[in-house]
């Protein structure tokens, strides 16, 4: 493989293991226009890596990634495993005329998390595909750049969001196979913060936009320029569409890293180690004592919500008014309603997911939810974040419960007859109803949900809502 440009690199061993040179943490300008577009390699001065390997006298990509600290690189747990059976290397472009080559050290990957995203979910644990690589210089750099690096940015982002992606890849140049720097947007059309099955295992979204061979590990961003995640897979097409892995499971990894010297506390780096020019983030993760994978994402202010409603175009009442006051005026009804369905329409392994532990949630797993009602309405409405679509509408992300929900509860008349005494037992089940095919029961519940939905600015209806997690107390 070769570049467009011939760049000559002398290998010369690195005079020192110190950081010899400002840093700088820089959010990329980006134009809101769909597409894959060709960049110079040096176009972010070598923020974006790509990371490949000799074979047969020719360079071949694995993927890329993006530099959040000095000696470490955030990118795909694929493109990790790949570099470690294949020796390769990473390299950066920090100029026109400079490469810089980079030897990778330690990673962090394939992480068995359970992640928590609201109270009293229940714990699934989980491999992703995102995580850490510490890097240290292959062999003296011969330019005079700065080094730069990604803020990074624990979010969930919104069904209509904007994101862009940059990554290398290698393309036909003449019959010559040739590094190519790209970059791509899109809008997100699904979220799988539970995995995509078997695909994709962690948090993870969906977004409509191309990315190509070569390109997984590279960075995705949001409309500020920080990243929230990275390239996993994609399909072929002007569409993708491409699924972007969160950064949320790699925040807790960490990796050794001897460079550069005196930087990383016993020379272990990380996202979340505290270290002076050490990772730059918005939001953070913990373990608590049961195990669990807690995520903390970025608070947004009541006047930061407001301003993003004034900039869509909504007159606002001029004093003393917040936006939980819009929240419950204009999201409360149909946050009820659609909280109430979804107890009955969601798929029984979510329904059984959600169901917190108790003795006799067992029971419960017996029956299909196929009805409910609500007998006391929303509680606890709180807005997690809200942002401007590119369609103009707002994205808001909500947590909420209803305080008492009635499940209406079926199950076939064989089935009962199997577990008749356990059934009996549970003096909670109320109302009993027999038809010819079922045994039915209301039993109360008290629902907890996150969700992501659309307030539409033309009809001032609420719309597009997704439920990303489901938490039943009963």
């Amino acid at each position: 493989m070769k570049l467009k440009k011939t760049i000559q690199v002398k290998i010369e061993y690195p005079e020192t293991n110190s950081l010899d040179r400002k840093c700088k943490w820089i959010c990329p300008e980006l134009t809101a226009i769909d597409g894959i577009g060709e960049l110079a390699l040096w176009e972010l001065k070598g923020l974006v890596v790509t990371i490949g390997f000799i074979n047969d006298e020719q360079e071949k990509i694995i993927g890329s990634g993006v530099m959040i600290a000095p000696g470490v690189c955030l990118t795909a747990t694929h493109v990790m495993e790949e570099t470690r059976q294949k020796n390769a290397l990473v390299y950066s472009f920090p100029c026109e005329n400079s490469m810089r080559i980079w030897s990778p050290r330690d990673f962090s990957a394939s992480e068995k998390v359970s992640v928590e995203i609201m109270p009293f979910q229940k714990k699934v644990p989980r491999y992703m595909d995102v995580g850490i690589l510490s890097l240290s210089p292959f062999s003296k750099f011969e330019d005079h750049e700065n080094y730069m690096f990604a803020p990074l940015e624990v979010s969930i982002p919104k069904i209509g969001e904007r994101l862009w992606a940059a990554g290398y890849r290698e393309i036909d140049n003449d019959g010559v196979p040739t590094l190519a720097f790209f970059c791509t947007s899109g809008i997100v059309t699904e979220q799988y913060l539970q995995g995509r099955g078997t695909f994709i295992n962690g948090p993870c979204i969906e977004v409509a936009m191309e990315t190509r061979g070569g390109m997984s590990g590279g960075p995705v961003y949001n409309a500020e320029g920080k990243v929230i995640g990275v390239i996993s897979s994609s399909l072929e097409g002007a569409q993708g569409p491409s699924y972007i892995s969160l950064i949320w499971p790699a925040l807790l990894s960490t990796v050794y890293a001897p460079w550069p010297e005196k930087l990383w506390p016993k020379q272990t780096a990380g996202i979340q180690i505290s270290a002076d020019k050490g990772v730059k983030i918005l939001g953070s993760a913990r373990i608590d004592d049961e195990g669990s994978y807690k995520i903390k994402f970025p608070k947004q202010s009541s006047e930061s919500m407001l301003a993003v409603l004034e900039t869509a175009g909504i007159k606002l009442p001029e004093e003393d008014y917040d936006f939980q006051d819009f929240s419950h005026e204009n999201f409360e009804k149909f946050l009820e309603e659609e909280g109430i369905k979804y107890l009955f329409v969601a798929d029984k392994e979510i329904f059984d997911q959600g169901l917190i532990d108790k003795e006799y949630t067992e029971i419960i797993k017996l029956f299909q939810c196929f009805d409910a009602s609500m007998l006391e309405g929303l509680e606890d409405l709180n807005i997690q974040s809200v942002k401007l679509l590119d369609n103009g509408n707002i994205g808001i992300d909500a947590l909420y419960n209803i305080r008492i929900a009635f499940l209406r509860l079926r199950i076939t008349r064989e089935e009962y007859e199997c577990h008749k005494d356990l059934i009996s037992s549970l003096n909670s089940l109320q109302d009993q109803e027999i038809d010819e095919d079922y045994i039915c029961y209301d039993h109360y519940a008290r629902p907890f949900y996150r969700v992501n939905f659309t307030y539409n600015i033309q009809s001032g209806e609420c719309q597009d809502i997704r439920f990303q997690s489901l938490s039943l107390k009963i």
